[in-house]
């Protein structure tokens, strides 16, 4: 049982209104018992409410709902605490010299995996003269690709004669041999040649991720489940939240794989979303588009897999009480899958995840058949260096339409795909606010889509209330409201009294999870 606690002189940003235009912070007292919030308001009938609590003087800083990523992949931020961490890295010459030395490290013929390098890809084959003795997969950031070298590419089977996938492309050079670059599926078999960890691994990473999770605030992951077999390492954990979003296989009976996998659980960690990928990214040039890419008039992406299975995962869902979240990127990706959500009929509660190029008719499709936009702000910034490339002018404007998809009643749900982009949600509610990039503390270049800024209220709600509605726990969280769950963030700061840039960087005091405190930066009282 948790201790009681009173948390005083906090400004409280609640979230305790359906409108966020009519939200406020306030100065004030919260009042917790055990793992519930028992009172809010004026510090006199907080004490009353708890007179034995543990006192935590907020010091005028923000107190917030638990913040919930809607997009997290939990074991692959565990990795990056153990792989090569590749984030934000393009040069591929120092790339490879990070793996030589990683190679010098281990035995001949163990693995190396990497993942987070950015840019294009690389038209030579540098890692196979670097690193001969030891197979190397490097995935891309997004993970909508990969780099190999020769050792790797043996092992999965990849050579001169290998077809290329239907939903991805072994590039080659022009002798018909494979550069050990992989878009999309075509990573796929070097990824399977990987040797499997157990479930003690699996555990120990979960672990890492979730203390990264807890010292940025994040109370509650909405997190992409890959396999069945990762199932059994997520209760205990004592992190943050868990609503799972189990991926759903390429082939068999959909309805008998949900009803099998898919569960209510409780608060701390349920399945009750199956997850499919319809598309590529864009970065990698996968995600489908209506018309080809304006800087490779030859391809327009990958469908990566037939509507009707959209259909009838949908279907399937529906019948047990389910919902479903659907990758979708590109704008016809998007329009085939909001097509297969209306032949199911009743939408309402199902998830696209991404959503980022949207036609105005099917933004205004989507709040009509109250499908859910799962989006990553941060992908906003992140994706700055190739968006209007990839898109050309006139496709760009309907790229992360957030303030058209508000305005037209769709409910916004923010997350970051983490490790693919940053985990921090301070660094989203800034992206959302400003759709400007920011390096070294300084923000630079033009916003992207200025137009489609939203206010920091409604950033917040994203991260908050409306993050707990997508996961169909707003009646348990989402707002700081008595007799809801406690689960709190305490920052350093008045996050609604200062500017843009100091949102971003905004550090974490305490994170509490149901009326545990689980982070604590500085001692309490």
């Amino acid at each position: 049982m948790a201790d009681d606690l009173l948390i005083r002189d906090a400004s409280i940003f609640a979230a305790d209104t359906p409108d966020p235009a009519r939200a406020r912070a306030r100065a004030g007292c919260v009042a917790v018992r055990g793992d519930r919030i028992v009172a809010v308001g004026d510090e006199e009938r907080c004490r009353r409410a708890v007179p034995h609590a543990e006192v935590i003087d907020a010091g005028g800083g923000s107190l917030l709902p638990g913040l919930i990523d809607c997009h997290a992949h939990l074991l692959n931020l565990g990795e990056t605490h153990v792989d090569l961490d590749l984030r934000g890295m393009a040069d591929m010459a120092e790339i490879v010299e990070l793996v030589a030395v990683r190679a010098r490290e281990l035995p001949e013929g163990t693995w190396i995996v990497g993942r987070g390098w950015a840019g294009d890809w690389p038209a030579v084959d540098r890692l196979s003269a670097a690193v001969p003795g030891h197979p190397v997969l490097l995935n891309r950031f997004d993970g909508h690709g990969a780099i190999a070298n020769r050792a790797a590419l043996r092992l999965a089977g990849i050579g001169r004669d290998t077809p290329d996938p239907p939903d991805g492309r072994v590039l080659r050079d022009e002798t018909g041999e494979p550069t050990g670059v992989l878009v999309e599926g075509a990573a796929r078999p070097v990824r399977e040649a990987v040797p499997p960890m157990d479930g003690p691994r699996r555990r120990e990473l979960l672990r890492l991720g979730a203390r990264d999770c807890l010292a940025l605030g994040l109370t509650g992951l909405h997190d992409a489940i890959e396999d069945v077999a990762w199932l059994d390492a997520y209760p205990g954990l004592d992190g943050p939240r868990v609503f799972g979003m189990l991926n759903a296989p390429e082939e068999g009976d959909l309805a008998e794989f949900a009803a099998e996998h898919l569960f209510t659980g409780d608060a701390s960690f349920g399945v009750r979303r199956l997850r499919l990928i319809f598309d590529g990214g864009l970065g990698a040039r996968g995600a489908l588009l209506s018309r080809p890419y304006a800087d490779d008039p030859s391809g327009a992406g990958f469908q990566l897999m037939p509507v009707e299975r959209v259909v009838e995962a949908g279907r399937a869902v529906r019948r047990l009480g389910f919902d479903l979240v659907v990758h979708a990127i590109g704008d016809l990706a998007n329009r085939l899958v909001l097509d297969a959500f209306e032949t199911v009929g009743d939408a309402r509660g199902f998830m696209i995840e991404h959503a980022s190029v949207l036609t105005e008719r099917d933004r205004d499709r989507l709040a009509r058949l109250g499908v859910i936009a799962s989006v990553q702000p941060v992908h906003v910034t992140d994706d700055l260096a190739w968006t209007a490339h990839r898109l050309g002018k006139e496709r760009a404007r309907d790229a992360y339409a957030f303030r058209d998809l508000l305005d037209r009643g769709a409910l916004l749900a923010c997350g970051s795909d983490f490790p693919v982009a940053s985990p921090n949600p301070f660094h989203g509610i800034h992206a959302a606010e400003t759709r400007r990039r920011r390096e070294g503390g300084a923000e630079v270049g033009e916003a992207f889509g200025a137009d489609q800024r939203v206010t920091r209220a409604e950033a917040i709600y994203g991260y908050t209330r409306w993050a707990a509605r997508a996961a169909g726990l707003d009646h348990e969280l989402g707002s700081v409201e008595p007799g809801k769950l406690a689960d709190l963030v305490l920052l350093d700061r008045d996050i609604m009294a200062v500017t843009a840039s100091e949102v971003a960087d905004a550090t974490v005091r305490h994170t509490i999870v149901g009326g545990r405190v689980r982070h604590e930066r500085s001692p309490r009282c």
